[in-house]
C-alpha cells in the first residue's frame, strides 16, 4: 500500500534548499526484499536529500523493507513514503511514484537512486548525477543512467557495457550503451568495464513514454492509481492491483530495448580496477 503518501507541496516552504531546478525529483528505491537493511536506506536517503529537498523526496520499499527501515525514515517527516505490497520487479517499483510525480508535476525529471548499488560512491556519485540532469535538459527524450562500480556479482538487471560517447553530449561523458551483460565472463583486458546502476535520471513523461511502449501491462495495471494516490482507499487498491501485477525488470524489458538510453559513468568507475573488483566479487 502508500503509506504517509501526502499531497506533494510543489510550494513548500524550503526555498533556500533547492540544489538543481523546483522540477527535479529525488526517489530512493531500496529494491529486492529483504534489500541490505535501514543502514543503506538511511545512506541513501541522505545522499538524495542533498541534491533536492525533502518535500521532493520520495522512498520506494516493500513492506517488509518498510518495516525493517523505519528508524531511518521516520527522521526525515517531510519526505514521501510509498510501500508496495510486495516486490514485484524493478519496473513497478520505479513506475508507481513517476505516474503519481507526473501527475503532480508535468515538467518533473526524477533521479532514481538505488539504495544498492549507490553505496560506496559517497562524493563521487552527486556530481555525476548532476551533470545527467543537465543532460536531460539538453537530450528530453534520453534516459540515462549513471553508472557505478559493480557491488555484488550478481546482476539481476544487468551490467552496463559503455560504447562510444553520444554525439553532442561528450563534454558530460555522456555514452552509448553498447549492451547489458548478465552473467560474469572472461573479459579481454581491452574491453571496457562493467557498470552497475546507481541512479536513472530523466523526465518523467520520458520514462512513461517508454514504458508504454515495453512494458505496457505494468502501466496499465498502476494506472488506478494515479487519481487516488492520496485517498483513503489507496492502500486497499494497491493490495488489490499488486495481487495481478506482472513481474517485470527496467533493464530486461526496456532499457535494453530502447535506443534512447545512455549512460554517464562516476569517473572511478572507469578505472582497469573495475575488471578485478567484479572477478572478485563473481569468485
Amino acid at each position: 500500500m502508500l503509506a504517509n503518501v501526502r499531497q506533494f507541496p510543489l510550494g513548500a516552504p524550503h526555498a533556500a534548499l533547492p540544489r538543481v531546478s523546483p522540477h527535479v525529483w529525488g526517489l530512493v528505491l531500496a529494491g529486492r526484499p529483504p534489500g541490505r537493511g535501514p543502514a543503506l536506506m538511511r545512506r541513501a536517503i541522505d545522499r538524495a536529500s542533498r541534491l533536492v529537498p525533502n518535500h521532493r523526496l520520495v522512498t520506494v520499499l516493500c513492506r517488509q523493507a518498510a518495516h525493517q527501515s523505519a528508524p531511518a525514515l521516520a527522521d526525515v517527516p517531510e519526505m514521501t513514503q510509498i510501500v508496495q505490497p510486495t516486490y514485484r520487479g524493478s519496473a513497478a517499483e520505479l513506475f508507481l511514484p513517476v505516474l503519481v510525480i507526473a501527475r503532480r508535476d508535468p515538467n518533473a525529471v526524477v533521479v532514481a537512486f538505488s539504495a544498492e548499488e549507490g553505496a560506496g560512491h559517497d562524493g563521487r556519485l552527486l556530481p555525476s548525477v548532476q551533470k545527467a540532469v543537465r543532460a536531460a535538459g539538453l537530450r528530453p527524450d534520453l534516459v540515462l543512467l549513471v553508472g557505478g562500480r559493480p557491488r555484488t556479482g550478481r546482476a539481476l538487471d544487468g551490467w552496463i557495457e559503455p560504447g562510444p560517447p553520444v554525439e553532442g553530449l561528450e563534454d558530460l561523458a555522456v555514452r552509448d550503451i553498447r549492451r547489458f551483460v548478465y552473467e560474469p565472463t572472461h573479459r579481454a583486458p581491452s574491453s571496457p568495464p562493467l557498470l552497475s546502476t546507481a541512479a536513472i535520471v530523466a523526465r518523467a513523461r520520458t520514462l512513461i513514454a517508454l514504458g508504454r511502449r515495453w512494458v505496457p501491462e505494468v502501466l496499465e495495471t498502476l494506472e488506478p492509481l494515479e487519481a487516488v494516490a492520496e485517498a483513503p482507499e489507496a492502500g486497499l487498491l494497491c493490495d488489490a492491483i499488486y495481487e495481478c501485477m506482472p513481474y517485470a525488470s527496467l533493464a530486461r524489458e526496456l532499457l535494453e530495448r530502447d535506443r534512447d538510453v545512455a549512460v554517464l559513468p562516476v569517473p572511478e568507475a572507469m578505472a582497469d580496477s573495475s575488471y578485478r573488483e567484479l572477478a572478485r566479487l563473481a569468485s
